[in-house]
């Protein structure tokens, strides 16, 4: 994948959130009560909607929350459309790509992984490079991108793919800096462990939310974003 192909393209793939297999469906969507930070992504924010409570307990505010449970990278870069249609917006903050996995009929269950796999992972990718380069054009959108954690059980095989984007993607894109623009990669690997996942192996628990809330409003605080 020419992760560079365009000039002043920075982006990649949505961290592999695994989202609800073979649906979508709007779970959670809160009236919110500010709409210059806005939440876009998949069934990681949207299953029990408990990130957005948490974020509302640490900011004492409800985000717009577009995400969607089961939304593949696509219908996700079409949330992000929708929200920057606000002139006024600020920050988003974002996830997605592993339900282009899940309901795909690449196998990135293999060790190593398979050049279906790949190409699933850069075509992700691809897409993610649109988006951020979309969200830079309209600075100062700032956005803090939430990237998977290590997931448990009978989707641990995922696990290699997980680490190939953190390893092999997200370096090139996240270790760019654009003047106007942020955009922050939070890595949950280290603090999400088992008891944080349901027992589907995807999905955080209440404690895993809280944890990837508390990660995200760090993001927001270190990076002096509006929030």
């Amino acid at each position: 994948m020419r992760l560079f192909r365009i000039l002043l393209v920075i982006g990649m793939a949505g961290g592999l959130t695994l989202g609800t297999i073979g649906c979508s469906f709007d779970f959670n969507n809160p009236t919110p009560s500010e709409w210059d930070v806005q939440i876009i992504g998949d069934s990681v924010f949207d299953l029990s909607g408990e990130i957005q409570l948490y974020l509302k307990t640490l900011s004492g505010k409800m985000y717009k929350d577009r995400s969607v449970s089961g939304a593949k990278i696509a219908a996700i870069q079409s949330q992000m459309n929708t929200a920057l249609k606000r002139t006024t917006l600020k920050t988003l903050i974002a996830d997605g790509g592993a339900n282009d996995i899940l309901q795909g009929s690449m196998d990135c269950d293999s060790d190593p992984l398979t050049s279906g796999c790949l190409d699933v992972l850069n075509y992700v990718g691809d897409k993610m490079e649109a988006m951020l380069y979309t969200m830079y054009t309209k600075s100062p959108n700032d956005c803090v991108w939430l990237g998977y954690y290590h997931v448990k059980g009978s989707e641990a095989e995922k696990n290699e793919a997980i680490d190939y984007t953190y390893d092999w993607l997200y370096p090139g894109i996240f270790g760019t800096v654009y003047s106007g623009f942020k955009a922050t990669l939070v890595d949950p690997r280290a603090v999400i462990v088992d008891s944080d996942i349901k027992s589907d192996d995807i999905h955080p628990t209440s404690s895993g939310s809280q944890k990837l809330a508390n990660l995200i409003w760090n993001a927001m605080v270190a990076g002096n974003m509006y929030r």
